[in-house]
């Protein structure tokens, strides 16, 4: 069965070709969810720092106010922005779950290396069983319902960068 010419996919037609195709994906999984995780994690800082900065910027400010009677009305109404940047900059990044979301998908790229390492193996092998592959398809399948979606950006650009390594 042919696939129709709309698309350049074409199903591998042997064991070995099957061992390679999942490799491939494997890897591009695995390096996709280490890009999430790194873009998650930077995203965590861009809005941790501020938050830290602008509450110690208040902090210091209220103690001041407290020490001082005369406070003008600017500096009142600046404490009073930055103690709402902060407070929202704090709530976004509890919602968005920076680091929660970034620390899953290190887990699962690691999970991901870890099958593409099984699959060198039996890639290697003269011959591989069936029952290798069934065990192997068994995890890719439990992975790929259990793993956080990865940004088509992130996806996009690992992608392309692997296969320029592949051509190169």
């Amino acid at each position: 069965m042919t696939i129709p010419n709309s698309t350049k996919y074409q199903p591998p037609a042997t064991e070995a070709e099957l061992v390679i195709a999942w490799l491939r994906r494997a890897r591009e999984s695995q390096f996709s969810h280490y890009g999430a995780a790194k873009r998650l994690g930077n995203y965590g800082r861009v809005f941790g720092v501020p938050v830290i900065i602008i509450t110690a910027i208040v902090g210091a400010s209220a103690f001041a106010s407290i020490l001082s009677q005369t406070v003008p009305l600017c500096a009142k109404l600046i404490v009073g922005l930055c103690s709402l940047a902060a407070t929202v900059l704090s709530s976004l990044q509890t919602f968005f779950k920076f680091s929660v979301r970034s620390e899953k998908h290190r887990i699962f790229a690691a999970k991901f290396g870890s099958i593409r390492r099984e699959l060198e193996v039996l890639h290697v092998q003269a011959q591989v069983k069936a029952t290798e592959l069934t065990a192997v398809r068994a995890k890719l399948d439990k992975l790929a319902e259990e793993a956080p979606d990865v940004e088509a950006a992130v996806f996009s650009r690992k992608k392309a960068k692997q296969d320029d390594e592949l051509n190169q």
